[in-house]
């Protein structure tokens, strides 16, 4: 029954979530904070009647992890529970755990904790569309340092660093597993400089706008040297994209973070 719904994702209205509130013992509040998903989407789709309380069942958008086998066996659990975690909780804080698709410990690498509670605070600051904007281009320009063409030699250094402490394979592409690990922290801090101007739709086109300027800025905050070592800068590359289709800067349907649970729809 479990791994069978597990391919699934439910979508209550907000009769729905008032029902399992009151079957739960709990308030609605507190059931959203324990249930982020009850809050992906919108409170009365359109394909689910209004006046009485309906679900919907669909295939879920991320695959399921491994939740810490740490926390469960502290609670008696020695069978492997599977949930879907949002990109903040991927990481168990108490035991150092990466939890999706299956636990890695990454202990060894402190500043992975550290991207956490960024993440975290971008989503108690932002909401999770915020956050997941963020994400979602902070991966956009990483994934292009990743590749030979755009190489920073300051960041890959770091990277096959911190890949040889945490005893992770090479990776292929910028979605692998590794991949994601390694550059976290990395995408937390870039995330955390893009988050705030998803509000403002004329951030990158209102007069005084400098591309330079706001290149060094995302530069220092990663610890970059201001000058790209490539011409072919991933961060000029991603303002000219914002400056020709605003749409998708501001648009959370495009957003999917694939590992983990983190919605294609969000408030």
């Amino acid at each position: 029954m479990g791994a069978t719904l597990l391919t699934k994702e439910a979508v209550l209205n907000g009769l729905a979530v008032e029902r399992l509130a009151i079957m739960s013992s709990l308030s609605e509040e507190r059931l959203r904070r324990s249930l982020p998903a009850l809050s992906w989407s919108h409170p009365y789709p359109p394909y689910l009647p209004a006046n009485i309380p309906s679900v919907y069942m669909s295939a879920a958008k991320a695959p399921s992890g491994v939740i810490c086998r740490g926390c469960t066996t502290r609670r008696g659990i020695t069978a492997d529970v599977r949930a879907h975690l949002a990109l903040p909780d991927i990481v168990c804080l108490q035991h150092r755990v990466w939890q999706s698709p299956a636990p890695c410990d990454v202990s060894a690498a402190p500043e992975i904790d550290r991207a956490q509670h960024t993440l975290r605070r971008i989503r108690r600051l932002h909401g999770n569309r915020g956050m997941s904007l963020g994400v979602r281009d902070a991966r956009w320009i990483i994934a292009a340092w990743t590749s030979n063409v755009c190489r920073e030699p300051e960041l890959t250094d770091r990277w096959h660093s911190r890949r040889a402490v945490l005893g992770l394979v090479p990776w292929h592409r910028s979605d692998d597993l590794s991949a994601r690990i390694v550059t976290h922290p990395e995408v937390a801090i870039l995330a955390a400089a893009l988050a705030p101007n998803y509000t403002d739709q004329t951030y990158f086109t209102r007069t005084g706008f400098q591309l330079r300027r706001f290149s060094a800025y995302l530069r220092a905050s990663l610890e970059l040297n201001p000058i790209p070592h490539s011409m072919n800068d991933p961060i000029r590359a991603f303002v000219r994209i914002v400056q020709s289709n605003r749409a998708r800067w501001r648009d959370p349907k495009s957003v999917m973070i694939t590992e983990t649970a983190t919605p294609r729809y969000t408030q």
